[in-house]
């Protein structure tokens, strides 16, 4: 592990500065790590598939650890581009499961895919969940299927704003677990004081059975 770790917030491909800001200060909020933007980088040309005209998820995720410069702990790929896996037609989103790299789009969130264009704030709250759902599988957490866990799995938009901006009781335990693992979280008396990602937070909603390990969002 990193000396000082931290998670590290890098744009591939352009893309709008307030959103990183947005993502850096949100994210902080929710996880024991620091978060820094990193420099920018281009999308890697081999990535792109010129028949389905997507990005590879898998191979920005290579991308990311191999070719990055940064000692980030965790990284976290942004992209305005639309994402694939060969089992789906799309995804939101790709992780390494117990990795060290994860990468959200913006294409459909922000409604590119088609339809009506969805008002910022609801773009910005379901990259959040992306982010948020996406780094829970670097850091060892599978697909749930508690209703509403935020690690609850995402075919389309609709189940994606159903989904709150909070970890069920199961995936919160594992997760502090994780960090405490790590040296990042001090010793608890009791699991009930276990407070990462939940909906304390301003930005979260209100509104244990897992699925088999997976990354995608």
């Amino acid at each position: 592990m990193a000396r000082h770790p931290y998670l590290g917030l890098v744009a591939l491909g352009p893309i709008d500065p307030d959103i990183l800001r947005s993502l850096r200060s949100s994210l902080a909020k929710f996880l024991p790590l620091p978060v820094r933007v990193l420099h920018p980088e281009p999308l890697p040309l081999q990535a792109y598939h010129l028949t389905r005209h997507q990005y590879d998820a898998a191979q920005l995720l290579e991308f990311l650890v191999d070719d990055v410069e940064t000692k980030a702990f965790r990284i976290l790929g942004v992209t305005a581009e639309d994402l694939y896996i060969p089992i789906f037609t799309f995804v939101f989103g790709e992780a390494q499961l117990n990795g060290r790299a994860a990468i959200i789009s913006l294409f459909r969130p922000r409604g590119d895919a088609g339809g009506p264009t969805p008002p910022r704030r609801l773009v910005f709250r379901r990259l959040l969940q992306l982010s948020l759902h996406e780094l829970g599988h670097t850091f060892g957490l599978e697909h749930c299927r508690e209703d509403g866990c935020l690690m609850g799995f995402s075919t389309n938009l609709e189940k994606l704003d159903r989904k709150n901006i909070k970890l069920c009781d199961y995936c919160r335990i594992l997760l502090a677990d994780y960090f405490r693992d790590q040296g990042m979280l001090p010793p608890l008396k009791r699991y009930a004081e276990t407070q990462i990602l939940d909906a304390s937070n301003p930005t979260a909603d209100n509104s244990r059975k897992h699925h088999p390990r997976g990354s995608r969002q």
